[in-house]
């Protein structure tokens, strides 16, 4: 039996909805959805923007002296920022427009600017209210959080980034001055090459190596008493071993390495402490190895294409590796990672 003729009307509507499915597609594909998905179109400082099931705004934001004095008041663990270092202090105003409570946590927000180094914890309590809540549905919460920038670092920019919600179905990028936006990177920093890809044949001191996603080469290398020097008096996390644990028989290397991000596009790649270990000729890594906590600045953490950083990472040299005579280095961001890299940091 032949179907009944849908009508003109119903035709024209049905026309429509394909029409708006298809652009919805063509949007979520290859263009931006709405202001907030990328750091090229923040949402507006002020304005408020969905984030998943969170409807979400920029109160207020500080830097300089006003978040430094609202951040030391807020309690008297919370020192001045170390220098050339501000506080980032932000007030959001958060709504729960979903179906299920939603927690809300500091660690869930980062801050960025062109420099394209994410910046997260800085271990500073925040003042009252803290956005520290859970958020039940139909709920509102106010509340601070506390981060850290270069004070002299323009267009800073605060990303909401869930612990919980998994994906990033609800990340968000709101601007904290009028007008900070970073344009997405179309064009690589470097291409890959082939150095230092067997450990028998490491690339020399001052040569950088390229791979797919980042180009790394070692700058300066500080061993023995040297490395304690580098640490600030109070930094009580390595400090407090003692200077003579610098120096015995497992002696402590530090090394300054300057790390950039050679992908494009608009979404960062980390780096763990783990990314460089110490190797012998043969490639393997030596049993009982200790990572130090590196001296400031800190080479691990997440950067957006086209960033570039130079920063610390140190090791406590077991002494059977020293018996070895290797200076190699591996680098080697992820056990999943398929092309690895050999340094010699010995010149």
């Amino acid at each position: 039996m032949p179907r009944p003729p849908v009508p003109t009307g119903r035709r024209r509507l049905l026309a429509a909805l394909v029409l708006c499915l298809a652009l919805a597609l063509v949007a979520s594909a290859g263009g931006r959805a709405a202001p907030g998905d990328g750091r090229d179109e923040p949402v507006p400082l002020g304005e408020a923007a969905q984030a998943g099931p969170l409807r979400m705004r920029v109160v207020e934001a500080l830097t300089g002296d006003e978040a430094t004095a609202l951040v030391t008041d807020a309690s008297d663990q919370n020192g001045p920022p170390r220098e050339g270092a501000t506080y980032v202090a932000v007030r959001l105003g958060v709504e729960n427009t979903g179906a299920a409570p939603v927690r809300l946590d500091t660690g869930d927000f980062v801050v960025t600017g062109p420099s394209g180094f994410v910046r997260r914890f800085v271990g500073a309590a925040p003042p009252d209210p803290a956005i520290d809540a859970v958020v039940e549905p139909g709920a509102s919460h106010e509340g601070w959080v506390v981060l850290g920038a270069p004070a002299d670092e323009p267009g800073l920019l605060l990303v909401f980034d869930s612990l919980v919600l998994d994906g990033d179905w609800a990340d968000r990028v709101f601007a904290l001055t009028d007008g900070a936006a970073v344009p997405p990177v179309a064009t690589p920093a470097a291409e890959r090459d082939d150095a230092g890809v067997v450990p028998s044949d490491p690339a020399p001191l001052g040569t950088a190596v390229t791979t797919e996603q980042w180009q790394v080469e070692i700058l300066e290398v500080v061993e023995g008493g040297a490395v304690y020097d580098l640490y600030a008096p109070g930094d009580i996390r390595v400090t407090a071993l003692g200077a003579e644990d610098a120096a015995d028989e497992a002696p402590w290397l530090a090394l300054n390495i300057r790390v950039t991000n050679v992908g494009v596009g608009d979404a960062p790649a980390s780096l763990p402490t783990t990314a460089f270990m110490l190797v012998d000729q043969e490639g393997d890594t030596p049993p009982n190895a200790l990572f130090l906590t590196p001296p400031n600045p800190d080479l691990a953490g997440e950067y957006y294409p086209g960033t570039s950083r130079d920063g610390w990472v140190a090791f406590e040299i077991p002494a059977t590796h020293v018996a070895t005579g290797s200076t190699v280095v591996r680098f080697l961001p992820f056990r999943t990672d398929t092309d690895s890299r050999y340094l010699d940091y010995a010149g």
